[in-house]
């Protein structure tokens, strides 16, 4: 299958375009200029909010699959730059979803969403696909939006389009304005002797759940090869933990134990989001995780202590 990826150079891109060459799938990588400043045979460039761009894309070389994961993905973005948010996650899936329709319609397309659509109202009961969208977030509002108009486009337009609902996921190559590589690239600094032992957080009481980016890539595929049109996939591995676990096992493995500071630049209200219910991954496409939370984290603090 020949597969456009939109956002390919991004932390989950570069994963997922991976994952799909070893499953023998082409792979085409969809980017900005910015993006993509040296642009490969494999790479196409245009930015998503730039309609007319990504229809000439798609037009020149119509793809078999396509996966979108380009979009605005930190959550304070939302609060800061509400607009901004809406047009490339809501208007550029759109316009993801309509040059699809016009020069693909055959197209496999899977939708990336996120597990925020669920709020974390009652976060002790779990959540399925028909759970109520409750987001709290101008962000999850987004992608709520995004998640329902992919759906109505499966529906209403007879295309083969599904949307995933990924819980937050971590691994190699994550940028450092995340929690994981920002513990790591401190305790990298601490272990190496180049910053004193004192590590800046946030809240660290507050309850995640953290997948490896590789595990999501492989649902991805999965989901593309074998999902079910119109509908909505939880992506999931079923395990919460506090944020003060992963800094623990960081620091088990960076072997150092600095002392903690509070940044108020980072702390957020203690909360706890609700675990996602992924059966229905597992039924229709047979996935199941192969990382343990543990080996992610070890793998976090090796790519940031290299330097990848």
């Amino acid at each position: 299958m020949r597969v456009l990826v939109t956002g390919a150079h991004g932390f989950v891109g570069r994963h997922l375009t991976a994952e799909l060459q070893s499953a023998g799938h082409e792979v085409l990588g969809l980017s900005r200029p910015q993006d993509c400043p040296n642009p490969g045979p494999s790479d196409r460039i245009a930015d998503i909010c730039d309609r007319a761009a990504l229809a000439e894309v798609i037009a020149k070389d119509p793809p078999d699959g396509c996966i979108h994961l380009a979009g605005i993905a930190f959550v304070p973005v939302g609060w800061k730059q509400p607009n901004l948010v809406f047009d490339v996650n809501v208007g550029g899936a759109l316009n993801v979803l309509e040059a699809l329709r016009e020069h693909a319609p055959r197209c496999r397309t899977l939708m990336v969403s996120s597990a925020l659509v669920y709020g974390a109202a009652n976060p002790e009961r779990s959540r399925d696909e028909d759970s109520a969208l409750e987001p709290q977030s101008i962000y999850g509002v987004s992608k709520v939006a995004m998640d329902m108009n992919a759906r109505l486009y499966a529906r209403h337009h007879k295309m083969v389009v599904m949307t995933a609902r990924p819980c937050n996921h971590i691994g190699p190559g994550q940028a450092a304005d995340f929690m994981a590589p920002s513990f790591a690239r401190q305790l990298a600094d601490i272990a190496a002797g180049r910053q004193s032992p004192h590590l800046r957080v946030g809240n660290l009481e507050s309850v995640r759940e953290f997948m490896d980016v590789r595990d999501v890539a492989t649902a991805y595929r999965l989901l593309l090869e074998r999902g079910t049109s119109g509908e909505a996939y939880n992506v999931s591995a079923g395990r919460a933990v506090q944020i003060s676990y992963v800094l623990k096992t960081l620091c088990e493995i960076a072997g150092v134990q600095p002392e903690i500071e509070t940044d108020e630049q980072r702390w957020r209200p203690t909360d706890r989001q609700p675990t996602l219910i992924a059966e229905k991954l597992k039924r229709d496409t047979g996935w199941s995780p192969r990382f343990a939370l543990e080996q992610t984290l070890a793998d976090v603090y090796a790519s940031v202590k290299n330097g990848r």
